[in-house]
């Protein structure tokens, strides 16, 4: 911390101090006030009960290979050691300002990367005061954290890419574990990241001391996965994510949440009762989302043009904005102009960057089409665009550095 703060300069520190002000009133005013939905039921039972769990059966947890487990055993560990409810939640909401100031730091770094100091500048006032950005710090939500580990990942990338520093690999496998453990899907763009790097340098030593490292931060995990359901996985729940994002009901955003779903499907209901009617088996999780699963696919082959056509409505969405939004204030000014914004510039500079070569644009441009288009498969939430957010102004940026010096 001391380190980063002698390398703070004027202009970055008033960034950096605006941005903090900016997060404590965004907390004060829109700050969750209780732990709920999927946060809460984990946390409680790991609290009361002793086990990671999001469903029961007759009352009795089953254990959880549904959610990715790393935002609710930080919250146990915090809650833990500040047992009042009331001052708990306030330390929670502290440490997430602390960890988006981190990350602004951080991004600024990145950009300096590829960018002069006053572009980096600009860069980091449109990621520090981007709207969602600030209001997300105020929920009880793991996307803070998944900012900050993002960052970590995407800088420690670039400087292995370039060639910089054992340090680097190191942070970078810390963060792509981390990662992996707070969104279970994320192990697809470590791979990926991990074979454009092994293209770009043909260094098998680099490559194998990143899969020992990142497989050694999730192995606590699948080993206990392992031992509980017989599968080796951080977590099952494509059956879920894809009958949400793909019934005769669903839109862009999906339909229905912790049993929504299958109340709309009746031969999914039958299915769940009869495995409710198994007890509280530890397979239960496991089970519940092939049946998912298996309704799912079911759906997308009886009526394969509607979901086709449904999944490039979930692109276009993610890339620019949602026209059937039912979220509360998505078409808020404030939300809706800048992200047009930056997804227009961000299509602009995909075009005029992207080439057949190995190089860190065309990284990023992959990056952010492979999040796009995995994602799609499912089902878009508002606050998915927030991970794509440094990538977006990374790439914005350049079209800054080729119209300046016009100006």
């Amino acid at each position: 911390f001391f380190k980063m703060t002698k390398l703070i300069d004027n202009k970055l520190y008033l960034i950096i101090f605006t941005s903090l002000v900016a997060r404590i009133v965004a907390t004060i005013i829109f700050g969750d006030k209780v732990i709920d939905m999927e946060w809460g039921i984990l946390l409680n039972n790991l609290d009361n009960n002793g086990v990671l769990s999001v469903r029961d059966v007759d009352g009795i947890p089953v254990p959880n290979i549904f959610m990715p487990p790393l935002y609710p055993i930080f919250l146990y560990v915090i809650k833990y050691l500040f047992g009042d409810p009331t001052i708990f939640l306030v330390i929670i909401k502290i440490l997430q300002v602390v960890f988006s100031i981190i990350s602004i730091y951080l991004f600024y770094k990145i950009l300096l990367e590829f960018y002069s100091q006053n572009i980096s500048y600009i860069g980091t006032i449109i990621f520090s005061f981007f709207p969602l950005n600030i209001y997300s710090v105020s929920q009880i939500s793991s996307i803070t954290i998944q900012i900050l580990l993002l960052n970590f990942f995407l800088l420690s990338f670039i400087k292995i890419f370039k060639g910089k520093s054992l340090k680097n690999l190191i942070i970078f496998s810390i963060s792509s574990g981390l990662l992996i453990l707070l969104r279970g899907e994320f192990f697809v763009f470590v791979i990926f990241s991990i074979i454009y790097l092994f293209l770009s340098q043909k260094d098998l030593k680099k490559i194998l001391l990143v899969l020992f490292l990142t497989i050694l931060i999730v192995s606590p995990y699948l080993v206990r996965n392992y031992q509980t359901f017989g599968v080796v996985t951080i977590t099952k729940s494509v059956g879920y994510n894809l009958l949400k994002g793909n019934n005769p009901l669903s839109k862009v955003e999906g339909i229905g949440m912790f049993g929504a779903v299958e109340k709309i499907v009746p031969s999914v209901k039958t299915k769940l009762d009869e495995l409710n009617a198994l007890g509280p088996i530890n397979e239960h999780d496991l089970i519940k989302d092939k049946i998912l699963l298996d309704q799912a696919i079911t759906y997308i082959k009886e009526d394969p043009l509607r979901y086709m056509s449904l999944y490039f409505k979930k692109a276009l969405s993610f890339i620019f904005i949602d026209v059937d939004s039912t979220y509360p204030n998505y078409y808020s000014i404030l939300n809706i102009l800048p992200k047009i914004i930056i997804s227009i510039t961000t299509v602009v500079a995909i075009c005029v960057l992207l080439k057949f070569q190995i190089n860190l644009y065309n990284y990023f441009i992959m990056y952010y089409l492979a999040n796009i288009g995995l994602f799609s498969f499912f089902f878009i939430l508002p606050r998915y665009n927030l991970s794509l957010l440094s990538i977006q102004i990374i790439l914005s940026l350049y079209l800054l550095k080729r119209i300046k010096p016009k100006l």
